[in-house]
C-alpha cells in the first residue's frame, strides 16, 4: 500500500504529465484548467504536511515548471523580487497595468492571459471596484471634505477608479506602506491628487508609533490576508478606534478552498491566511458592541473574498 506522502507524488506527477503534454501540444485553456482543478482537488484530498511537502519541493522538480514559469505573473509571484509574496507589481498583473517583459513568450503570453482571468484574480479586481465606490459612497453622504487612510495600500490603484478622487472631494487621504517602491509610485502617478504618502509598517499603528484620529473611512485591502488572528484582532481595533463618529471600516479576506489554491501554493509559492466570513468577523472582537452602530460581511460577486464593515456610533 502507498504511503500518504508517496500517494500525494503519484497524484501530482501523474497531473503534472497529463498538463505539460496538454501545454506542449496547444492545448493552453484545457491543460490549464486540468492544472488548476486537479491541484485543487490533490490539495483537499491530502494532509497539510504532506501538501507542505509536495509544495515546497517535490512539484518544483518537475519539467512542467520550466512551461508555467514562461508566465510572468506566475513567475514573479514564484520569485518574489521585492522579497514578498502578493506585492503591488503582481497586482498590477491582474489589473492589466504591468508592462510586460520583452522576452515574453508566446507561450507565457497564453498563460499569463489564461492566470489573470480565473476567478480568484476576477476577485481582486471586484475588491478594487469595490473599494473606489465606498470611497465615493462615503464622499457622497458627507457634508465635510472626508478623511481616509489605506492601510496596506500597495499602488492605490482603487484611487484611480474613484470619482470622488478624480474630481478632488476629498479632504485628506493617507496612504500607508512599508514598501517603498509603492509609496515612490503612488508619489509619482498621482501627485495631482494630493495624497498623503507614509512610508511605515502597520505595526506601527499597532504599537501606537503612528497614529490618525476623526478619519471618515479606513480600509485594508489585500494586507488580511497575510496576518494572524491575534495581530488582525488588535490592529482591527486600532483602526476602528481612528474613525470618527458614523466613520466606516472596511477589511477584505479570501475564502478558504477557492479554486486557485493549489496553483497559488504550487508554482506561485504565493501562500494567503484564508478566513471564513465568521472568522474575519471575529477579528472585530476586541471592540464594544456599544461602538458599533453597525456591522455586516459580504462578498464580492465571485465569493472568493469576503468583507466586513463597521460603521462606529
Amino acid at each position: 500500500m502507498l504511503t500518504q506522502e508517496k500517494s500525494i507524488q503519484v497524484a501530482g506527477f501523474a497531473l503534472m504529465d497529463e498538463a505539460e503534454s496538454m501545454l506542449r501540444s496547444g492545448h493552453i485553456q484545457s491543460g490549464m484548467d486540468r492544472l488548476i482543478l486537479g491541484m485543487n482537488k490533490i490539495q483537499q484530498n491530502h494532509s497539510p504536511s504532506d501538501w507542505e511537502i509536495f509544495t515546497k519541493s517535490d512539484c518544483l522538480t518537475h519539467s512542467l515548471k520550466t512551461l508555467i514559469h514562461q508566465c510572468p505573473f506566475t513567475y514573479h509571484s514564484f520569485s518574489k523580487p521585492r522579497g514578498y509574496a502578493g506585492d503591488a507589481e503582481l497586482i498590477d498583473y491582474i489589473y492589466t497595468l504591468k508592462l510586460l517583459p520583452d522576452d515574453l513568450t508566446e507561450l507565457g503570453r497564453e498563460i499569463l492571459n489564461y492566470t489573470i482571468d480565473t476567478p480568484a484574480p476576477r476577485s481582486v479586481r471586484a475588491r478594487r471596484d469595490i473599494l473606489a465606490e465606498t470611497i465615493d459612497a462615503v464622499a457622497a453622504a458627507s457634508n465635510h471634505p472626508i478623511q481616509i487612510l489605506s492601510v496596506a495600500c500597495g499602488h492605490l490603484r482603487e484611487a484611480q477608479k474613484s470619482q470622488a478622487v478624480q474630481s478632488h472631494q476629498i479632504g485628506k487621504f493617507y496612504a500607508l506602506d512599508q514598501d517603498p517602491l509603492s509609496i515612490e509610485l503612488i508619489d509619482r502617478e498621482l501627485v495631482e491628487y494630493s495624497i498623503q504618502t507614509i512610508p511605515n509598517s502597520v505595526t506601527a499603528l499597532v504599537r501606537k508609533k503612528l497614529t490618525f484620529e476623526n478619519l471618515d473611512f479606513v480600509y485594508a485591502a489585500g494586507l488580511y490576508d497575510y496576518l494572524s488572528q491575534p495581530f488582525a484582532t488588535c490592529l482591527t481595533k486600532v483602526m476602528f478606534d481612528m474613525l470618527c463618529p458614523g466613520g466606516r471600516l472596511l477589511l477584505a479576506n479570501f475564502v478558504p478552498n477557492h479554486l486557485e489554491v493549489g496553483y497559488m501554493e504550487t508554482f506561485m509559492q504565493w501562500n494567503l491566511i484564508y478566513r471564513t466570513e465568521a472568522e474575519l468577523e471575529a477579528v472585530a472582537i476586541d471592540i464594544p458592541e456599544a461602538e458599533i452602530a453597525s456591522k455586516r460581511t459580504f462578498f464580492e460577486k465571485e465569493g472568493n473574498i469576503v468583507f466586513l464593515e463597521l460603521v462606529k456610533n
